[in-house]
């Protein structure tokens, strides 16, 4: 069982080129695909990918019509199956965003099927710990489902919102929230470690921290084995970030880690499959 717990698609090629050629134009960074579904589909066929979790978000004034589609083509119509049941549905909310508030957001989606959050506090530009959110937690705890944030450096270079620390206060008031921190906090790895150490319900996924391209904040294999081994290769799941790398190549760098075979099923799927409830899906 292989799970991908962060995956960003895009509902034509003409988005999807549109969004990864203005990142490359904008901050010098590369892609490996433009991130339909169908493409996606293709590469997690070749790397024995089960399950993928959709992480994407959008600008404020987006956000909706990005949920909407997110959750239209993994739910099943009345008289059709899903298009694409392999893929989990996580929308995004932000307390800037237009129309609906970000509770009535999740409100609406969860009839749509909707099976967790995502959010990038530096992207769209809102501390985590802002308590204009804590309805939201409490909204997640309540409903028993989990929350990917970005953590860490962002491709802008800015992590003022992204650092770790900032989950501090909202873990001291929402201790059960089922928070996935990404990139495992992405460079700043004291307070990763910080969290864990604190917080043993938080968990973390491997997106660019531990993966065969070259950013800045890629971890060589005897430092992922350290973080993992520290961590606990229990609470750690495979991210690939997803079109920006190949999943495939990700899953190739995990298995060649000097780790037990228990420890990278637990990483590769299993893990995933416990914490976000999937077998029971």
């Amino acid at each position: 069982m292989i799970i991908d717990v962060h995956v960003h698609l895009h509902p034509t090629e003409e988005v999807g080129k549109m969004v990864v050629e203005m990142i490359k134009e904008k901050h010098g960074v590369g892609y490996y695909s433009y991130g339909t579904p169908d493409d996606y589909l293709k590469d997690m066929k070749a790397a024995n990918i089960d399950k993928a979790v959709i992480v994407s978000f959008a600008p404020d004034n987006q956000l909706k019509n990005n949920n909407f589609w997110t959750v239209a083509i993994t739910r099943p119509g009345k008289n059709q199956s899903a298009k694409y049941p392999m893929f989990i549905p996580f929308i995004s909310v932000s307390p800037n965003m237009s129309g609906r508030k970000p509770v009535e957001e999740l409100e609406h989606k969860l009839k749509w099927g909707m099976r967790g959050l995502k959010i990038h506090p530096v992207a769209q530009e809102f501390a985590p710990d802002d308590k204009m959110m804590w309805s939201v937690y409490e909204w997640l705890v309540k409903h028993d489902l989990p929350i990917t944030t970005h953590s860490g450096v962002n491709i802008d270079c800015k992590s003022e919102f992204g650092e770790p620390k900032r989950w501090i206060n909202v873990l001291d008031n929402f201790p059960d929230l089922k928070l996935i921190l990404a990139h495992l906090g992405n460079g700043f790895w004291d307070q990763t470690l910080e969290i864990a150490e604190k917080f043993p319900k938080v968990m973390f996924d491997t997106a660019i921290a531990i993966s065969y391209i070259n950013a800045p904040t890629t971890l060589d294999d005897a430092e992922a084995v350290d973080l993992i081994r520290t961590i606990g290769s229990e609470r750690i799941m495979f991210g690939s970030d997803y079109p920006w790398v190949n999943p495939a190549k990700d899953i190739e760098r995990i298995k060649s880690l000097d780790l037990s075979e228990k420890d990278k099923r637990l990483i590769l799927g299993e893990n995933a499959l416990k914490f976000l409830n999937l077998n029971k899906s």
